[in-house]
């Protein structure tokens, strides 16, 4: 069997946002568009990538500062100063302030097995899927995770038959 390559499992509908955007305009952004992250784009550069991860991180190190734990936040009934806290948060910052700047790349004609390593290597869950220089698409380690089980399904009809 042939391997899967970037361009096989990309999403090629690339989603963006600006670093100036406000973090509760992304997380509303992320949650309308069924994604996990998206590229910032200053005009037409490619400034970084932001995820739902990145934004966690951000308010978890900002509230270890705080007399409220990160997990606080999650609690159902959590107090109007809690909430105040944690909105507060995300209402004085920005997509600048939380975004991954480095851009990881790899090309379409990528293995997936290739791109995990990179994404290992590099500790992050997405790559952009680039082709003469220019971003084509977005791989995220979701999309290798689909790719793994319908290799898998591939082999086993094919060994079975």
């Amino acid at each position: 069997m042939k391997p899967f390559t970037a361009s096989e499992l990309m999403t090629s509908r690339l989603m963006t946002v600006n670093p100036s955007m406000g973090l509760r305009d992304l997380v509303d952004y992320l949650r309308d568009n069924s994604i996990h992250g998206a590229l910032v784009k200053e005009g037409d550069r490619l400034v970084g990538v932001v995820s739902f991860t990145d934004l966690l991180v951000y308010l978890a190190d900002e509230v270890s500062a705080s007399e409220h734990s990160f997990s606080h936040a999650f609690l159902p009934d959590l107090d109007t100063e809690a909430y105040e806290e944690f909105a507060g948060l995300l209402d004085g910052a920005n997509v600048n302030d939380v975004m991954t700047p480095a851009v990881f790349t790899c090309s379409t004609e990528t293995t997936a097995g290739e791109a995990a390593g990179i994404m290992a290597d590099k500790e992050v869950h997405r790559l952009v899927v680039t082709e003469n220089g220019t971003a084509v698409g977005l791989l995220s380690a979701t999309d290798l995770l689909k790719a793994t089980t319908e290799y898998e399904e591939a082999a086993t009809a094919a060994h079975s038959s």
